[in-house]
């Protein structure tokens, strides 16, 4: 399995968009390809995921930028805007998150600290 980028004290955006039956995957799609073409070329990005729901009723964005600042700087600019216009249509819930933290899967036969782990 892929391991998700996790980027300390980065700027977080999530976007979830309602969709109706099967406009979902085409959606995402463009989103992604959106990502891909554009966004990911300016100054601070990070990484981006796109992720379609079980039911194919949402679709959720997850990027992440190096500061706020840099978030900012890309939606004044005029791949920013043009993102901005073409999702503003779909009404977005948007969330900015800061990372608690970031638990990542033992090295395989580490069971040190374990609450199953029995100690003798």
């Amino acid at each position: 399995m892929k391991s998700l980028p996790v980027h300390q004290g980065a700027f977080t955006v999530l976007l979830s968009f309602d969709c109706n039956a099967g406009e979902s995957e085409q959606f995402a799609s463009e989103l992604a390809d959106f990502v891909e073409q554009r966004m990911r070329f300016h100054p601070g990005f990070l990484s981006g995921l796109v992720y379609l729901s079980e039911d194919a009723r949402k679709v959720v964005e997850v990027f992440q930028w190096a500061r706020a600042e840099d978030w900012q700087a890309y939606r004044s600019s005029e791949d920013g805007q043009e993102g901005l216009r073409w999702l503003a249509r779909r009404s977005p819930h948007t969330d900015f998150l800061e990372l608690v933290r970031c638990v990542d899967a033992p090295v395989p036969g580490d069971r040190a600290g374990s609450p199953h782990t029995v100690e003798e």
